[in-house]
């Protein structure tokens, strides 16, 4: 039988947990998104995201938790959309992916110009 041990809670609010399974083991991840999701629900019904002069649009609003998960199971970190253009058009293909949805603070498509900059 597994036994569960608490590893440590990160300054975002991910706990690992430690499972041992015999000589075997696992660090288990979790997070509590519900946050994040009623905040991303509500600032996309307050507005369209763009600042009072319209140079910048907020496009979502991303839990830690769920740029681990893209980590450990595509190998790319959401973080590096910035200077990463393979990564930032990865980040966009989620954005506009209605299964992703509940990440989103603003309506409309998000795109990456020929540099790589998210739009």
């Amino acid at each position: 039988m597994a036994e569960v041990h608490p590893f440590y809670v990160s300054a975002t609010g991910i706990r690992h947990d430690w499972i041992q399974d015999g000589d075997k083991f696992r660090i288990r991840s979790t997070q509590d998104v519900t946050p994040f999701l009623d905040r991303n629900k509500a600032m996309a019904n307050h507005n369209d995201g763009y600042t009072a002069d319209r140079t910048m649009r907020r496009v979502a609003t991303i839990p830690d938790i769920i740029g681990l998960k893209w980590l450990n199971e595509e190998g790319w970190d959401w973080r590096h959309a910035s200077f990463d253009p393979d990564v930032a058009r990865k980040l966009v293909q989620k954005l506009n992916d209605p299964d992703w949805a509940y990440l989103r603070t603003a309506e409309g498509r998000v795109a990456v110009n020929g540099e790589g900059d998210i739009r």
